[in-house]
């Protein structure tokens, strides 16, 4: 068969659109995040929560936390993930065991008391995996960093941290902001 050139644009760009559309179609289980499943995320997003609540300024979770995390356990921190992983699932354990229910169902009074209690190692090491106060230590290091780092990262959503602190941006060079 023999295509002339308008024919021949017009299937390899049909072919080439098909090839993009490709990966949309596909099914996948990994769901959201990269590295972290939904289950891991809805306790880590609950964590991250109680150390930065939204009130009348955003959140861990309206800025993306959750987001910087999975990222840079992914890209950058790849040996914290079996940290994560095993805290998490120990935080649940204990929840479970304790309450009857899993971290993030938790009102948050007991959200807030099992935090101190991880933070002061006060929880029996017999039940964890890894240590409550090295796990806890990391999840606050991390919220802090995703929340109050630069967007760049993955975390700080356009700039809320810088905005509820009435901070400018950071100089970007090759950029100019005006201010009216």
């Amino acid at each position: 068969m023999i295509y002339n050139r308008r024919e021949f644009i017009k299937t390899a760009g049909l072919l080439y659109g098909s090839l993009l559309l490709l990966p949309a179609c596909s099914s996948s289980t990994q769901g959201k995040y990269i590295v972290i499943t939904d289950k891991e995320a809805d306790c880590l997003i609950a964590l991250c929560e109680r150390i930065i609540p939204a009130d009348d300024c955003p959140g861990a979770t309206d800025a993306g936390v959750i987001h910087f995390i999975d990222k840079q356990i992914d890209r950058r921190f790849p040996e914290e993930k079996e940290l994560l992983q095993k805290g998490i699932e120990s935080l649940q354990n204990w929840c479970r065991t304790k309450y009857s229910k899993n971290f993030e169902e938790l009102s948050t009074e007991l959200q807030i008391n099992t935090l101190q209690m991880m933070e002061k190692n006060e929880m029996p090491q017999e039940q964890w995996t890894v240590p409550p106060g090295k796990f806890f230590r990391k999840v606050l290091d991390r919220t802090m960093q995703g929340f109050y780092g630069s967007p760049r990262h993955g975390g700080n959503k356009d700039y809320m941290s810088f905005r509820m602190l009435k901070l400018d941006y950071p100089l970007l060079l090759g950029q100019n902001r005006y201010r009216k």
